[in-house]
């Protein structure tokens, strides 16, 4: 793990180059560096695109969602002349990137020729523009802007060493922007994701979470504020019954106070997603009701229907009832056939007698029984939660991480954001930055060289020859997509296979 960038290059005297002195540029951070290769989001020809700088490359791209970058979509560093970055709008931003008009050749065909917004100059032609109200293109075309900056006071020296020191560019990134507790936080979030058990006995041993109501609260904090925590990880987690005490911590930290039993239950699973049996979700909303009625009797106003409840009990049975009513309307519904989901659903009259024939009108007032209905008939109780912060906000230091095309089989060709963590892929999508698109476990998995295993060397022009789209090279009407590889392409591929299928 470099803990800083002080590498010093000697180009070779044979080098084209050799002139060109290479070195850190002074004038960007590694924040930049990193801001730069993993883009930003907006729109180019009124489609939805990302833009980022392939450093390996030393090329700007610019691509639709999770499509690979074709040839008419880069344009070399060294031929970029200026990026302008304004305002578009109220909440948008417009980038546009131009090249000497000696390169015009870089455009596709029906592009040469195009009109441009004035923005070009006598020498110059507008090679890209893309705009979008996410707060990261403007800052993705501040940083485009600072790199073109030191490229042109400090020489091209600076791009090459950043091309060659990458990855330690992103460690150092990553380092500088993240405490050591925060480290060891994310490497606790990671390892109960992989394995809840060895989650938290490295929060016991290495946070200093000792007793379970320490556990307890620390996993509601992660849950509700930080984010990070698996759903389902941590709905099996407490679907053990060992892990009762640590539950009865973790939902004592839950803020229900001020809000009715819908509004807490929704609260409640948009933490985690409970697994188990029938009597799991029993166990769960036991604990549940007892956090609940402690909070209710200490809140001088509820918001939303009125209740009165006797005790922790009532709760309970009021809470078993509207989950029972949450399965019938929308659980229950996506498992049958249309007509028969309609019959299964529970009517308001169904529900209010059920609910009667456990809690009096003295506890719970009719309205309120009505209005619990219409809100989980207009929306369901979810129990399967969303993560709530982007993986990249998270305190998580990867071992590695970039810019893959992920091939799976022939006719699907993905270029995604993968984050190498505690033996796990994480790939992401450019629609979401939040969800991976995929987790692949690496416990089981061998990684093989393309270039060195006969297999995985015999599988990838295959795979790539009937494609939708081609990513690694250009094509030609007349030769196989595996004639056209780069052959740096070959090198860099690799192939991820299970054990039993070697």
């Amino acid at each position: 793990r470099p803990s800083e960038i002080s590498v010093s290059i000697q180009p070779s005297a044979s080098s084209k180059e050799a002139a060109v002195p290479i070195g850190p540029p002074d004038s960007v951070e590694p924040a930049v560096i990193y801001k730069l290769y993993r883009g930003a989001v907006g729109k180019v020809a009124s489609q939805e695109s990302r833009v980022w700088v392939e450093f390996p490359a030393l090329q700007l791209c610019w691509t639709r969602y999770d499509a690979p970058a074709l040839d008419q979509d880069r344009v070399p560093l060294l031929d970029v002349t200026r990026c302008t970055c304004k305002h578009v709008g109220e909440e948008s931003w417009g980038i546009a990137v131009f090249a000497p008009r000696g390169r015009r050749h870089l455009l596709p065909l029906q592009q040469r020729a195009s009109k441009t917004d004035g923005g070009e100059q006598a020498d110059e032609f507008e090679v890209v523009q893309i705009a979008g109200s996410h707060p990261g293109l403007h800052e993705f075309g501040a940083a485009l802007q600072q790199l073109l900056a030191s490229r042109d006071s400090e020489g091209p020296g600076g791009l090459e060493f950043i091309q060659r020191r990458l990855f330690q560019y992103i460690w150092k990134h990553q380092g500088d922007s993240r405490s050591e507790a925060a480290l060891f936080e994310a490497q606790a979030v990671l390892a109960f994701n992989l394995e809840p058990k060895e989650g938290i006995a490295y929060v016991r041993s290495r946070l200093g979470k000792q007793t379970d109501d320490e556990v307890g609260e620390w996993l509601a904090l992660i849950s509700t504020q930080k984010g990070g925590l698996d759903p389902t990880m941590l709905g099996n987690y407490f679907s053990r019954r060992d892990t009762m005490e640590v539950f009865k911590a973790f939902v004592r930290c839950l803020d229900f106070s001020g809000i009715d039993i819908v509004a807490a239950l929704r609260l409640l699973f948009d933490t985690f997603k409970p697994g188990g049996e029938g009597q799991v979700i029993t166990r769960i909303l036991e604990l549940f009701s007892e956090a609940y009625f402690s909070q209710w009797g200490r809140s001088n106003t509820t918001t939303g229907a009125k209740a009165a409840y006797k005790d922790a009990d009532s709760v309970m049975q009021i809470a078993v009832s509207l989950i029972m009513l949450n399965t019938g309307l929308h659980v229950a519904s996506k498992k049958l056939a249309k007509h028969a989901a309609n019959d299964a659903k529970m009517s308001p009259e169904e529900y209010i007698k059920m609910a009667r024939s456990v809690v009096g009108e003295s506890e719970v007032p009719e309205e309120s029984l009505h209005a619990w209905y219409d809100a989980i008939k207009e929306s369901e109780i979810s129990l399967q939660p969303l993560p709530r912060v982007a993986f990249s906000k998270l305190p998580v230091q990867p071992d590695i991480e970039g810019w893959l095309i992920v091939v799976l089989g022939s006719k699907v060709q993905q270029r995604c954001w993968a984050v190498l963590a505690l033996q796990r892929m994480y790939l992401f999508s450019d629609a979401s930055d939040v969800e991976p698109w995929d987790a692949i476990d690496l416990k089981d998995k061998r990684v093989y060289s393309v270039l060195g295993d006969p297999s995985a060397r015999a599988n990838f022009p295959s795979d790539l020859q009937r494609s939708r789209c081609f990513c690694l090279g250009p094509t030609a009407a007349r030769r196989s997509r595996a004639q056209l590889l780069p052959p740096e392409a070959i090198d860099r591929a690799f192939e991820v296979r299970c054990h039993s299928s070697d």
